[in-house]
């Protein structure tokens, strides 16, 4: 019996420090992955149009296009008139930002070293031209965000398409 108590220590003292630095990095995590948002309303000047909704919007990089800037997570990025008039497929401007943005997030890499949860959402107004929508999808794509969607406002009075079998 001697024995047993003689080998068998009290009390352990218990180590905080390593409990302090988990809840650290959880804290840490927790604000770098809530970086990226979704917009619920659009701004004002932004006038979405009118369209069957399918599908609600998920947490994506968000791009507001109105008739005078590009705006990428709320900071402006280009105006709309430089895009429109540049000869070039892409805007370097919102790639940069779509880069930066891009090494910022934590996610799983596949084999090709591209984060698959990577999407964006285009918020523009109704009457935007298509060349500068086509511009900012290519853009987006070169920058490796190959999940576009489209904002559209939500309208009771547009039918459903019809469903394909």
């Amino acid at each position: 019996m001697k024995r047993m108590r003689r080998n068998k220590p009290g009390t352990i003292p218990l180590s905080l420090t390593s409990l302090m630095d988990v809840f650290t990095n959880l804290v840490f995590f927790l604000l770098l992955s809530q970086g990226v948002a979704n917009v619920d309303e659009p701004p004002k000047e932004i006038k979405l149009p009118d369209s069957y909704v399918d599908v609600k919007g998920r947490a994506s990089v968000n791009i507001l296009v109105s008739n005078e800037l590009i705006s990428v997570q709320g900071e402006p990025t280009a105006t709309t008139a430089d895009v429109l008039n540049a000869q070039s497929d892409l805007i370097p401007a919102v790639r940069d930002k779509l880069l930066l943005i891009k090494r910022a997030s934590t996610g799983v890499l596949d084999k090709d070293g591209n984060d698959p949860n990577q999407e964006v959402t285009i918020l523009a107004h109704s009457q935007i031209p298509f060349k500068v929508m086509k511009k900012l999808m290519m853009t987006c794509t070169t920058a490796g965000y190959t999940k576009i969607s489209l904002a559209v406002r939500e309208n009771s009075g547009v039918t459903a398409p019809p469903k394909r079998n």
